[in-house]
């Protein structure tokens, strides 16, 4: 892909993400490219979404339990309000006023919505374990600190594929390369070869043509990135992206030592 200043190379790069959510501030440092001419830096937009999701899993693992933490989880869990409503037997403008603090904010349905975000993020669990986490009251921010380091998923391209690969949801190849924005055919022929090294094996979907399900040796992504690393993988090679205008991308410009975020 070509920079807008007419660089086609790419050099490896550090992106810093910064989000304050309930008095709590959230960060992580991410490995990125960035352009060997101008130096914009290219944020996947699939790492960006790691890193909401973990400010989610974060949030709802210890809370706070508010009005502010409530519409955070229930925007990364990808449920709309009419439909939260229908479950919960209560009227969209409810669950408003408990997104807005004109009403108090019902403990029981921020518990479902942070149950279904955990689900997402560290799989299926029983409501029994999940209700012994304790969280935070709405009151105080004491329990994660003012701010918080998260730890996103490795920068290299394989790297991020093994790590998708290894959650709790096996996906297609389809679905891989629609998460990360990388060609299917290019992203097919890496996934045959880190099955030729036993790192991962398909399983066809019925009715779908030549799509397959992918499942990894292990869930354990660590010990899946280091058998891989012990296989020869290169972690940080590249996998081509899809021939199309916009990449799918933000651009961000170094200002003095800090990264500053901009559109495209």
């Amino acid at each position: 892909m070509t920079c807008r200043c007419g660089e086609s190379s790419r050099a490896p790069a550090k992106h810093s993400f910064r989000r304050t959510v309930a008095g709590t501030t959230f960060t992580a440092t991410a490995d990125v490219e960035s352009c060997a001419g101008c130096g914009d830096v290219y944020v996947p937009s699939s790492l960006m979404l790691a890193f909401e999701r973990a400010v989610a899993g974060e949030l709802a693992r210890r809370g706070p339990i508010s009005d502010e933490t409530f519409r955070w989880i229930r925007k990364a869990a990808g449920v709309e309000r009419g439909e939260l409503a229908q479950v919960l037997g209560v009227t969209p403008e409810t669950i408003a006023g408990w997104e807005s603090e004109r009403r108090p904010i019902d403990h029981a349905a921020w518990r479902l919505v942070a149950g279904m975000v955990l689900d997402g993020v560290e799989g299926p669990r029983a409501v029994r374990t999940r209700l012994k986490v304790p969280h935070r009251p709405a009151s105080t921010n004491a329990a994660l600190g003012s701010e918080h380091a998260l730890e996103l998923p490795p920068g290299g391209m394989i790297a991020r594929v093994l790590s998708l690969l290894a959650g709790p949801i096996d996906f297609t190849d389809a679905d891989i390369a629609d998460s990360l924005e990388l060609d299917l055919a290019a992203l097919r022929a890496q996934l045959r070869e880190l099955a030729a090294l036993g790192l991962i094996h398909a399983s066809p979907v019925p009715q779908s043509g030549d799509a397959e399900r992918w499942s990894p040796s292990t869930r354990d992504p660590a010990a899946l990135l280091r058998a891989a690393a012990a296989a020869g993988v290169e972690l940080d090679a590249p996998i081509a992206r899809p021939p199309r205008k916009g990449d799918g991308v933000a651009h961000a410009r170094p200002t003095s030592s800090t990264w500053r975020a901009t559109s495209s």
